[in-house]
């Protein structure tokens, strides 16, 4: 029997733009490529070409493939594709190295939410608030007067960030999470603690490092501007970082917003 390292790439792609959450729908498509999966730490020489696993679990391959992707090999079993390194010798591409995640249940979650949250949702309050104040001519790209484009969705969709980043035309991403919630006098209210990312990748006429700045200072602009409502205060910085993806790098900057909501 001859070896084969086929497997099944199921290639992401991301649709329409859920009204609520701001994530978009997804799909697959699939298609045979070659790939070796190998875990981290193990070596492998396959026709005087050798591979070393630097991930808890490394792909490697020849074939196209981008972050978001899954792999379904001949056991059944599925993985996403994490991160992607593109490795050469000399100027001469060899194969990508790719960081995988096995997925211990495999499941196509619905991207759309379905019924509406209702107000009491600090994570919906939060979105139509950036939606209602946000000026696209205050994020700009590198030439300082052409808008760049942005979205606000929820925190952690079922597909990479990049993703949207690098398919869907969009140039910056409001990421709203999950907030912390302290509980006032039973009838009172609330005051949550709501964590908000900015999301940006480098691109042609764009420096990532430069629009998450000027998205950082937009969201200043609007706490500032706009704290009534629900008595939101001053941002709380946490961090910023730069990630590299192999294939991008992607920069972030977290801020909580803090407010009060009343019953």
């Amino acid at each position: 029997m001859p070896l084969s390292f086929d497997v099944t790439r199921r290639a992401l792609s991301l649709g329409s733009q859920d009204s609520v959450t701001g994530w978009y729908a997804k799909t697959f498509t699939n298609s045979t490529i070659e790939m070796i999966i190998l875990p981290k730490g193990s070596s492998l020489l396959v026709l005087g070409m050798g591979f070393y696993a630097r991930h808890t679990l490394s792909g490697f391959t020849q074939d196209a493939v981008l972050e978001g992707d899954e792999i379904l090999d001949s056991a059944s079993n599925y993985y996403e594709i994490k991160s992607i390194q593109e490795i050469y010798m000399g100027n001469t591409f060899i194969y990508r190295e790719c960081e995988l995640t096995k997925l211990p249940i495999h499941y196509d979650m619905p991207t759309t939410y379905g019924t509406a949250p209702t107000v009491q949702d600090p994570r919906q309050r939060s979105k139509v608030w950036l939606d209602t104040y946000l000026i696209a001519g205050n994020l700009t790209k590198d030439d300082n007067s052409t808008p760049a484009s942005y979205i606000t969705c929820w925190h952690d969709p079922p597909y990479p960030i990049s993703q949207v980043l690098q398919t869907k035309g969009v140039d910056c991403v409001f990421s709203i999470a999950t907030p912390n919630s302290e509980g006032l006098p039973v009838g009172v209210g609330y005051i949550e603690h709501v964590p908000i990312t900015v999301f940006t990748i480098d691109k042609t006429g764009i420096s990532g490092n430069k629009l998450r700045w000027k998205a950082e200072a937009e969201l200043r602009r609007i706490a500032e501007t706009y704290p009534t409502g629900s008595l939101r205060g001053p941002w709380e910085r946490m961090e910023n970082t730069e990630q590299n993806l192999g294939s991008i790098t992607l920069y972030s900057v977290k801020y909580v917003l803090p407010y009060k909501r009343y019953a």
